[in-house]
């Protein structure tokens, strides 16, 4: 059986339809149900599109599928901002504490150490810290 363009786009808007926004997985499931459609014997396109999205998982799926690609990206960008709070803390408070000694000892650029490390955690570390938390809170309440 082979699809005509109408056929694709309805499958496609169907999809859409469906909750599958991202379209990257978009064209992906499209693919995949084109070619069971196309790869198997079907009297009509009623029936073949129904058979394919029942053989995917049914609608459900796709929204699981869309669901967890989310939740996948999500994590990603979870981890960089994770590290980035990481490394800008730890940064910063290396800065203050090395200021620190030098004060206490009274060597050379105390000042600017103490600056700097306050410098960055006022402009970085907590903003980000913060930002952190607050998308911590959203994922939860997915």
């Amino acid at each position: 059986m082979r699809l005509t363009e109408q056929e694709i786009d309805f499958i496609s808007d169907n999809l859409k339809l469906y909750g599958l926004t991202s379209e990257e997985l978009h064209n992906d499931v499209l693919d995949h149900i084109c070619t069971y459609i196309e790869n198997r014997e079907f009297d009509d396109f009623d029936t073949a599109h129904k058979k394919a999205i029942k053989n995917f998982g049914g609608y459900s799926e796709i929204r699981a599928l869309q669901r967890n690609a989310y939740l996948e990206t999500m994590f990603k960008k979870n981890m960089k901002r994770e590290k980035a709070v990481a490394i800008s803390g730890f940064t910063s408070s290396s800065l203050i504490c090395i200021g620190m000694l030098f004060k206490f000892m009274h060597w050379p650029f105390a000042s600017i150490s103490l600056a700097m490390g306050f410098l960055l955690l006022i402009t970085t570390f907590l903003p980000l810290y913060f930002y952190h938390r607050y998308k911590l809170a959203y994922i939860r309440n997915l």
